[in-house]
């Protein structure tokens, strides 16, 4: 998770969150060609072309996930089949089940994990996307900058795919499973969310709100 620490004679620190090992890494200016690298798994935080671009990516990335979670959501993932009775699992079947069997702890977990952060995460990156790429002061955009930052590291519909790809793979054994649209949206809803948090230049954002408040 980001944070920034103001100081009165300074501008603020803001750290970058790699992506893939959660490491927190101090931002910097670059130079034109430079590459921000993490220090413990060397993955590239940031580059030199960093900036408005990259913010016009992140709206594009942050809106069709936006779509994608839709379509994810209402649409069946696998169906499975024991000795001719058929059943189909949506996204929120796995909630459903956790919440009847009195696991409701777990169930809200998957649920916010699964569902409300992911679409709040993006909710906010395009919002405050889209209001600095246009130039918009629309009230609320340093909340929705706050609540994405939060949120990123809560954001595990990546995590979910590969534990659908586990599922049926287990699930096999018992009966025959067989993959629907949902698998679809949710691979592309997964490589979308991805992509936003890698073009969602936070330190520009943050300058933005700033200078336009």
């Amino acid at each position: 998770m980001d944070s920034t620490i103001g100081h009165a004679d300074s501008p603020p620190e803001i750290w970058l969150t790699c992506t893939n090992c959660r490491a927190e890494c101090l931002d910097r200016d670059l130079a034109p060609g430079q590459f921000l690298r993490c220090a413990r798994c060397g993955n590239e935080l940031k580059n030199s072309s960093g900036g408005k671009p990259s913010i016009f990516s992140a709206w594009a990335f942050s809106t069709t996930a936006l779509i994608l979670m839709v379509l994810a959501n209402t649409s069946p993932i696998l169906k499975f089949e024991v000795i001719g009775n058929f059943q189909e699992n949506r996204i929120m079947t796995g909630v459903e089940s956790l919440w009847d069997q009195g696991f409701q702890p777990l169930a809200a977990l998957v649920f916010f994990s699964a569902i409300a952060a992911p679409t709040l995460y993006l909710l906010s990156v395009c919002y405050v996307s889209a209001t600095c790429s246009l130039g918009l002061r629309w009230r609320g955009r340093y909340f929705c900058f706050s609540v994405a930052r939060i949120l990123e590291s809560w954001n595990l519909m990546p995590v979910f795919a590969i534990a659908c790809v586990v599922s049926v793979v287990k699930l096999r054994t018992l009966g025959n499973v067989t993959w629907e649209p949902g698998a679809i949206w949710i691979a592309l809803l997964s490589i979308f969310t991805l992509l936003t948090i890698q073009c969602f230049d936070r330190r520009f954002v943050l300058v933005q709100l700033e200078e336009n408040p």
